[in-house]
């Protein structure tokens, strides 16, 4: 019996459209893909999508955010969401669009979370 298919590389990039927004990097399996069938978490799925649909809401403005640090508010939110599922995935190269830094998210160091019990700096 044949293995189904897993990517071995996906990318975390918005979209006009309001499918998950994780693409496939394969040639010949290149475009969306479900997330659920990876076993990714339904919470992070949300958040993806929900990140996803504020990148959709600026469809009328141009693709323009509101405000400088709106954009990059949105842009953090994307680059913790792809270490999110770069920890949900390990055995997947997760990337993100957004970012001035090409190497895949596990060739570098997420970002800092405080744990919950934990005063914040």
């Amino acid at each position: 019996m044949e293995e189904p298919y897993r990517p071995v590389a996906l990318r975390v990039m918005a979209e006009h459209v309001g499918e998950d927004p994780v693409w496939d990097s394969d040639p010949d399996h290149m475009g969306q893909v479900d997330l659920a069938s990876l076993g990714v978490s339904e919470d992070l799925i949300a958040r993806l999508n929900a990140w996803n649909d504020e990148f959709i809401s600026t469809a009328l403005t141009d693709f323009e955010f509101s405000s400088p640090d709106a954009e990059e508010r949105w842009r953090r939110t994307g680059l913790e969401l792809a270490y999110e599922l770069q920890n949900q995935l390990p055995d997947v190269e997760i990337s993100y669009f957004d970012d001035e830094d090409d190497r895949p998210l596990r060739q570098r160091r997420g970002p800092f979370r405080a744990p919950h019990n934990s005063p914040r700096l």
